[in-house]
């Protein structure tokens, strides 16, 4: 059996990678640094809750599971969360991520690691960006995952094993918190439809275009590049079309039957926000033969299915 580590495999894209790789032919092991459980993700799953800034516990779950394949997904996410603990954030997602790199690369037999990292390390862009591109990160978040990029450099002339990277656009799917924009909108709209609140969006700036994929996709993808992707090069993980958000927010009123006013809320616009973002994917396409299968429409659909049925359950459980 094939041995898998995911690092932060009980979060939103590792529960979907852990459900995507979990199979007969896989022995599959979770790094998490909260005790969060759930029986349908975690069975005939070990899950160590470890912090990754601790570099000793890290080393005995390393050398305890010797993973052939290390999916690095852990970290700190949210920009506003950076913004508001820049130090945290790079403990958490520098040192945390030399932990595991030192910890992997100096077992007797080194694994194959991908580490995801963020298109946010870019600079602003009109034109779709390549893996060429220029890089500038603009907040803390997009800082330190351009430094955890950089620890593979230590690695390069290892004789086996290595860091392969992707930089992952926009993506979301069910069970994604709403601290992201999409599955906010959900929320909202499977609300409207429960009657629970008046059709009245609230949201930020809906002139923003962005690269949406499904996470389903992209666990593919992630997939593809453990098996496929070269050592030491780096692969945008993206649809390669960019919606701007009122759009979706009229997609959303088409899926749902409803129609809804907007009223923006200053508090969730970024400073020097992005007008527009777009990635090119034709370097993991040519390299792995992947390419996104799940159409924006079906990810809004489930969104809003996820939605409705995780209300639908607290109204149920609240009625008891």
């Amino acid at each position: 059996m094939r041995k898998i580590l995911i690092t932060g495999g009980t979060g939103f894209v590792g529960s979907h990678l852990v459900r995507f790789l979990k199979n007969d032919a896989t022995d599959l092991s979770v790094l998490s640094s909260t005790s969060r459980d759930s029986r349908e993700l975690t069975e005939g799953v070990r899950v160590y809750q470890v912090d990754l800034r601790n570099a000793d516990d890290v080393r005995v779950a390393l050398q305890e599971i010797r993973p052939a394949d290390v999916y690095h997904l852990a970290g700190i996410t949210a920009v506003d969360l950076s913004w508001r603990t820049p130090a945290v954030t790079f403990e958490v997602n520098v040192c945390g991520t030399h932990n595991l790199f030192e910890a992997a690369m100096n077992l007797k037999s080194p694994p194959r690691i991908l580490n995801v990292s963020t298109a946010q390390v870019y600079a602003p862009s009109t034109s779709a960006l390549t893996e060429l591109s220029f890089v500038h990160p603009d907040n803390p978040y997009a800082a330190s995952k351009a430094m955890a990029e950089l620890l593979a450099v230590q690695y390069r002339k290892a004789a086996s094993g290595g860091v392969v990277t992707a930089r992952s656009f926009n993506h979301s799917g069910p069970g994604q918190q709403t601290r992201f924009v999409l599955s906010s909108l959900a929320k909202q709209f499977a609300e409207i439809q429960a009657g629970s609140r008046p059709p009245r969006l609230i949201c930020g700036n809906v002139e923003v275009e962005r690269d949406f994929s499904d996470v389903r996709d992209v666990v593919r993808a992630y997939s593809a590049l453990i098996e496929k992707g070269r050592i030491n090069e780096i692969y945008n993980v993206c649809s390669g079309s960019a919606v701007r958000l009122l759009n979706i927010i009229r997609k959303f009123e088409l899926i749902a039957g409803v129609r809804v006013s907007i009223e923006t809320d200053p508090s969730r616009f970024r400073p020097d926000e992005v007008r527009r973002m777009v990635g090119d994917y034709n370097k993991i396409r040519t390299e792995t033969g992947w390419n996104p299968q799940v159409s924006l429409d079906e990810t809004l659909g489930d969104l809003l299915d996820y939605w409705r049925a995780k209300l639908s359950n607290s109204a149920s459980t609240e009625d008891r």
